[in-house]
């Protein structure tokens, strides 16, 4: 089909999908009038005032908007006066609007004034824009989407990639009856709970942020997050990962639940996983913990067990030290291996880390100085 044809069928869809979302709020709205009006009573009661949280987003053709939600966070700020992180300002009542997805109620409102369809991709923050591949642009060639086919089909457990080539697809596929299974999708996994993460940032973190971090090789960076966690259990159980590496007798998804859920409230330290950039396959899992606030922080690092001696530890120890070159977080690492772990030695050290210790019981401990080291 030519851009003209596309074009013109997007036209003809987006005049009928305005007419069945109206048709359908309208003929809803017995139903869930009285349900949004208990919410803000309740939000009212548990949250205070204001009950109706609003954000610009981008709509159709980038076109910003407010977007109208039900408030699940309350205002809590800290000693200086500002905001305490999402996740501490969450409350129990606030998880339970999200998982339930009442929250969304009020666009509702959003969608017969024009501003949503019912269904479309989800609006987004207007920074995110300048971050879209050409491809990934095409999603605001359609109203956004109170529900949409990235949310039924993994909700908050997809990356930013699969989210946004879902969206795409979205365009390049929609119909009338489409739109009325993803709404049905829609209500069966709002009933269930499933696929919503309730914790904030448990999903990664922000577009812009992550489509910030160096390239390297084809290897780059994102902040570790929930559906990491499979793979994390099944590489850390794996034997070429634990021949070096001190672990306990076997590493279960509950227990790394656990240490992800302390890791994220844990502001002394940052985990990510390195991944290939044109595949999108995670290759390495690595992080920095800083145990003193005057101390250099401590890298850990563990590569995919099935792809050892692929040159991807190298790889990605190289993109985390020209990000901590860029963003001046730190002014240094250390690290402890084993002393037998020839290989991660020559590795380090080719990156610029030299030997500073060497424990009796065979840990060999090693530093590097950015403002020295290999990468200024």
């Amino acid at each position: 089909m030519t851009a003209s044809g596309a074009a013109a069928r997007v036209a003809r869809l987006a005049s009928r999908k305005r007419v069945v979302d109206t048709a359908i709020v309208l003929a809803t709205a017995p139903l869930t009038a009285p349900v949004a009006l208990a919410t803000a009573v309740a939000v009212r009661v548990r949250l205070g005032s204001p009950v109706l949280f609003r954000q610009e987003r981008a709509g159709l053709h980038g076109r910003t908007f407010a977007v109208l939600k039900f408030r699940s966070m309350t205002n809590a700020r800290d000693a200086s006066g500002r905001l305490l992180p999402d996740d501490e300002r969450l409350t129990p009542f606030g998880r339970l609007l999200r998982r339930t997805s009442l929250d969304e109620l009020p666009q509702l409102l959003n969608v017969l004034r024009g501003d949503m369809s019912l269904v479309g991709p989800r609006p987004l923050l207007p920074r995110y824009i300048s971050h879209y591949t050409a491809e990934e642009s095409r999603r605001h060639h359609v109203r956004p989407g109170l529900t949409g086919l990235a949310q039924v089909s993994g909700r908050n457990g997809l990356g930013w990639d699969e989210r946004l080539a879902l969206d795409v697809r979205y365009v390049e596929t929609a119909s009338v009856r489409g739109d009325l299974l993803i709404l049905a999708r829609t209500v069966r996994e709002a009933v269930r709970g499933s696929g919503v993460t309730t914790t904030a940032g448990h999903t990664g973190e922000p577009l812009d942020v992550e489509r910030s971090y160096p390239v390297v090789d084809g290897v780059s960076l994102r902040r570790f997050a929930a559906r990491d966690i499979p793979t994390r259990v099944r590489w850390m159980n794996d034997p070429a990962t634990r021949r070096h590496m001190r672990l306990p007798n076997e590493v279960t998804e509950a227990t790394t639940q656990r240490w992800f859920a302390q890791a994220f409230r844990d502001p002394s330290r940052r985990d990510w996983v390195a991944y290939e950039v044109a595949t999108g396959a995670t290759v390495a899992m690595l992080g920095l913990r800083q145990p003193e606030p005057d101390a250099l922080p401590e890298l850990y690092m563990f590569v995919d067990p099935g792809r050892l001696g692929a040159g991807l530890g190298s790889r990605s120890l190289r993109v985390l030290l020209q990000w901590v070159s860029e963003s001046r977080a730190y002014a240094g690492c250390t690290l402890s291996t084993a002393a037998d772990n020839l290989a991660a030695h020559r590795l380090y050290q080719r990156a610029g880390f030299r030997t500073v210790a060497t424990d009796p019981d065979g840990r060999t401990h090693m530093r590097i100085d950015f403002s020295v080291g290999g990468t200024t």
